[in-house]
């Protein structure tokens, strides 16, 4: 029993260093919600103007708004362009993503008789609301750190006989009992010691690198994700007497995200033992999440007012890793030897929560008749009340959210300009760093514009966003924390069809 109890404690120790970091983190936190083609060109702008399948994200009043039952969907196509600085190096790399980013429809009941009840809509809409497609390459000469100080700092308390393969062992059962009983530095210090990258002084009782790099090391590092953060609204509504709108969500979260790395390092000084490194990673998160949503929409003439408020969403999370290591070296006489460390094993770690922050949107809006209109929403989110769970094995990373992290102000402003049934659209959004010093990931902004058409009982609309961001990387955890800078350039091109009926 307290074999298996110490056991659960470094696994979730082992979670800890492994996988957390604020980069990491935010990334199931943010929401940088995708939606209609409509919504998308308007700047997602609705949240006092609600009638469109993605405004019940932003407002769940904005369902009782529709007049007409819908039904529709999105698909997008886009490229991301990532040019990455890695010492004085420039890479630049492509990214195209498709998808079907939005679905959903309405149901309305509407009061023909007596009462202050004048609409029940009900409603449910899937979207994106994080997407995790992207890739980069950095490539550069590193003059002070190599991928052996990475396995130098998880070598700390350990022995060569905690990490010796005997002659009825095998490196899978080997590395699979250190993740078990010693978690992860145990693994990654296996991995480093079977490669040669590491050897052990019998005097000092510690280990020491056999990589020589005072002439400097060439690195290419390359990092590419896949999946996304897929929220579900279930929404209720009702519009009070002419002019009052109030809405319910139930919000269910989907989240796969799949991360490879791969770091190759090669041309160390001829007097290196270790010729190249190859160190490959997979990391697979996946979970679920839910929250509440409140909002309230009331008109004044041709004046609009908005208000909501998203609970925290609560995620539950779980982990899978794999990995690799390839090591070249050359011994005194000129030999060649590669060896290839592959364990075939997946780690899977015990399930986590991260709590994120609450939203409140405000939201206005004019009306110009049936000209068009302007809207603008305001949105605060504070980052730093960001929570992992189980709070004690968290404490750290606690802290750290709590003093890196800072609430931010976003804000979305749309445009709609009528000419019969054509409609012209554009939109701005900007998004806060959720970092007190910005330096890690800057403020960033986007610019939309798109048409629509209506049909009658079909409409088509079609929409264009682009957004340019800077962030930094940092490659590894411990030992080469090198950063990279990277400059994002994305577009997106959306189109929906609505059905009224």
């Amino acid at each position: 029993m307290i074999k298996n109890y110490l056991s659960f404690i470094l696994i979730l120790f082992s979670l800890i260093t492994r996988a957390q970091s604020l980069a990491e983190i935010l990334s199931i936190s943010l929401e940088k919600p995708s939606g209609t083609a409509r919504f998308e060109s308007m700047g997602g702008a609705f949240g006092s103007l609600g009638g469109d399948l993605s405004s019940i994200n932003i407002n769940p009043a904005g369902g009782a708004v529709f007049i007409d039952n819908e039904f529709g969907f999105t698909i997008s196509v886009g490229n991301t362009k990532n040019n990455s600085l890695f010492f004085n190096n420039n890479e630049t790399t492509n990214n195209f993503e498709f998808s079907l980013n939005q679905g959903g429809g309405v149901w309305l009941l509407k009061n023909y008789g007596e009462g202050n009840i004048n609409q029940v809509t009900f409603g449910i809409n899937y979207q994106t609301v994080n997407s995790y497609e992207d890739m980069f390459d950095s490539k550069g000469k590193n003059t002070k750190n190599s991928i052996d100080n990475f396995f130098l700092n998880n070598s700390l308390g350990y022995s060569v006989t905690d990490l010796s393969v005997n002659s009825n062992e095998s490196i899978s059962s080997v590395y699979k009992y250190l993740g078990e009983y010693y978690g992860y530095s145990g693994q990654q210090t296996f991995l480093g010691y079977q490669s040669y990258i590491l050897s052990y002084n019998d005097d000092s009782k510690s280990f020491y690198s056999l990589v020589d790099m005072s002439e400097g090391v060439d690195q290419h590092y390359t990092n590419e994700s896949k999946g996304a953060n897929t929220k579900y609204n279930y929404n209720l509504s009702i519009q009070y007497k002419e002019n009052y709108y109030f809405g319910l969500n139930v919000n269910v979260h989907s989240i796969y995200k799949s991360s490879f790395t791969r770091h190759f390092e090669n041309n160390f000084s001829e007097k290196s033992p270790i010729k190249s490194i190859t160190f490959e990673n997979d990391l697979v998160t996946q979970g679920e999440g839910v929250s509440i949503q409140l909002g309230t929409i009331a008109k004044f003439n041709s004046f609009r007012l908005g208000l909501s408020y998203q609970t925290p969403t609560w995620y539950t999370l779980w982990d899978e890793t794999y990995q690799y290591i390839e090591t070249s070296s050359q011994d005194l006489d000129g030999n060649t030897f590669n060896d290839k460390i592959d364990p075939r094993i997946t780690n899977v770690y015990p399930k986590y929560k991260i709590t994120s922050p609450s939203i409140l949107t405000a939201s206005t809006a004019v009306i110009f008749g049936k000209i068009g209109l302007l809207s603008l929403d305001i949105i605060s989110k504070n980052y730093s009340k960001i929570k992992l769970k189980p709070t004690k094995e968290f404490s750290f990373y606690n802290n750290e959210i709590n003093s890196k992290l800072t609430n931010t102000l976003d804000f979305r402003l749309g445009t709609e300009f009528r000419l019969q049934k054509t409609s012209l659209r554009a939109g701005y959004q900007f998004y806060g760093s959720p970092y007190k010093n910005s330096e890690m990931t800057n403020d960033y902004s986007t610019l939309a514009f798109g048409f629509g058409y209506d049909f009658g009982n079909t409409t088509l609309s079609v929409s264009h966003k682009i957004s340019e961001s800077k962030r930094k990387h940092q490659l590894f955890d411990s030992g080469l924390t090198d950063l990279t800078q990277i400059d994002s350039n994305t577009s997106f091109s959306m189109l929906s069809l609505i059905f009224k009926f």
